[in-house]
């Protein structure tokens, strides 16, 4: 019986880590006017992320933010 709860223990704890690793990842998005903005990837819809600039995702708001100076700077 100890078995089967530790072999579900591991399984549940690399479900867990996979689906954490998903959550976590932002975009940077251009709109009409050329305003750039960092926004998670999974709360956007399939239009913004056709007018995705950047990297296809960063693991932190953060990298997303300083790439975001770089990729839209305006002249």
């Amino acid at each position: 019986m100890l078995k089967y709860a530790l072999a579900a223990a591991v399984a549940l704890g690399f479900a867990g880590s996979a689906l954490a690793a998903d959550a976590g990842q932002f975009v940077i998005i251009q709109d009409k006017n050329k305003n750039c903005r960092v926004v998670e990837k999974n709360l956007v819809s399939e239009d913004e992320l056709t007018q995705q600039v950047g990297k296809q995702a960063y693991p932190s708001w953060e990298e997303a933010n300083i790439d975001l100076k770089v990729v839209c700077e305006t002249p």
